[in-house]
């Protein structure tokens, strides 16, 4: 399907000076290809464009499949006051469908300068890819850029065995994980920092797969809780109060410690580093709550209903019955990779498992910020196997930690290409 706008008539602001996007690549509408207006078949309303009207954005639905489709649309910020005074641009949108087994072509995407083409295929979360039974052909067809949507929008995320993803920023090696629907660049060290470290040291009871626990509110996406860091003070804040895990206060010390004071071209890490959305998915799953054994929303996906998803469900409990205070969306300036990322990466529930060839495979266990399971008695957090598979611990076992952080939108790269050899330089 494609995503059109078509332009009112009555429009006379001029194309140029239109940004638009459905997610995480904004373009203006000059730039944006164009189709023919179909006005027979009732696709575009009278008074609407009746000469050409504007993709913006490509995209494919498989069988009993459902996507969400967000489109944003603003004045570009390089408009002048008399480009812009007293001008009006009126749209609407339609969506063009082609009922087809073929695969769609879809439009490459750009990262940190580099044309990244997006591949249209549907993944197989049932196994690791690359595993043990991966054609050649299909590691290299199969392996790179993939297009999906999380809670701002379309979001690109990179799986397989991926080469060209590398990024050198504040003298670390990191990994492109995905463009995330906001156009924010979300990265994760190549390597585990060389300590292990406990997610929660206590463990008896639910609320310690918790992000944070004790919430003075719960953490939904209307109202994330938020940790903001302060560069002059050198000092997190987190709104609303709550109780912080081990692990949150380990990654926010090594952040204050070891990257966000670091030059990079004449500026602070920090300021090239923004608060995004984390999930620490405390939404019900299935099991027994309060007295016995629950499980939570993202083993749900990934071990039982193999479909990952980017959207962060609210903290409820079931049924929607309550909000818990324990979790949720965090909008943070260091995370973990969630469950859903690293399955969508190519790690898998089953066998077979993800090859070393992954991006993602590091040669020891890494947290996720997903929970798996908790009760009266013990609580378990997602975490990245050292042989490709997703899997499971006791929260106060001591595990790697890869960190995750996020680049502004519109970061670009002065040199390289990507490759191990020519990782990105940030601009």
């Amino acid at each position: 399907y494609n995503v059109v706008l078509n332009k009112s008539k009555s429009s006379n602001l001029d194309d140029n000076h239109v940004k638009v996007t459905t997610g995480a690549v904004p373009k203006l509408l000059s730039n944006t290809e164009t189709t023919p207006t179909n006005t027979s078949s009732g696709q575009v309303p009278s008074g609407y464009t009746d000469g050409n009207s504007n993709i913006i954005s490509k995209s494919f639905v498989g069988p009993n499949e459902t996507k969400k489709v967000k489109v944003k649309t603003w004045m570009d910020n390089a408009t002048t006051t008399a480009e812009g005074q007293n001008k009006t641009f009126n749209y609407k949108i339609s969506i063009e469908t082609i009922a087809t087994s073929q695969t769609p072509e879809l439009e490459s995407v750009n990262i940190l300068g580099k044309n990244y083409p997006v591949i249209a295929a549907t993944p197989d979360f049932t196994k690791g890819f690359p595993n043990s039974s991966t054609t050649d052909d299909d590691k290299k067809n199969l392996s790179g850029l993939y297009q999906s949507y999380d809670d701002d929008g379309d979001t690109y995320y990179f799986r397989g065995a991926v080469e060209d993803n590398y990024v050198e920023f504040a003298g670390k090696t990191w990994r492109i994980l995905r463009i995330n629907g906001d156009g924010t660049i979300r990265l994760i060290l190549n390597e585990n920092l060389t300590e292990t470290k406990a997610f929660n040291t206590t463990y008896q009871g639910y609320q310690y797969v918790g992000y944070t626990r004790d919430n003075s509110s719960s953490c939904t996406n209307a109202n994330p809780c938020k940790s903001t860091y302060s560069l002059s003070n050198n000092s997190f804040t987190m709104t609303p109060d709550g109780t912080p895990s081990d692990i949150k206060n380990y990654l926010e010390n090594w952040y204050q410690e070891s990257l966000a004071r670091t030059e990079v071209n004449g500026k602070k890490a920090d300021e090239y580093i923004t608060t995004t959305t984390f999930c620490n998915d405390t939404s019900y799953g299935s099991g027994t709550e309060d007295t016995g054994t629950l499980y939570y929303g993202a083993y749900k996906r990934i071990a039982t209903n193999k479909k990952p998803s980017l959207e962060c469900p609210d903290p409820y409990k079931k049924d929607n019955s309550e909000l818990r205070t324990y979790g949720g969306v965090y909008k943070l300036k260091i995370g973990l990779i969630n469950g859903d990322e690293l399955n969508m990466g190519g790690y898998s529930w089953s066998s077979p498992y993800a090859t070393a060839e992954n991006y993602l495979r590091h040669t020891s266990w890494y947290w996720t910020l997903s929970p798996h399971n908790a009760n009266t008695s013990n609580a378990f957090v997602l975490f990245a196997s050292s042989v490709g598979r997703v899997d499971y611990s006791y929260v106060n076992l001591n595990v790697g930690v890869a960190p995750v952080i996020n680049l502004s939108t519109g970061t670009l790269s002065t040199s390289g290409d990507g490759t191990s050899g020519s990782p990105f330089k940030i601009n």
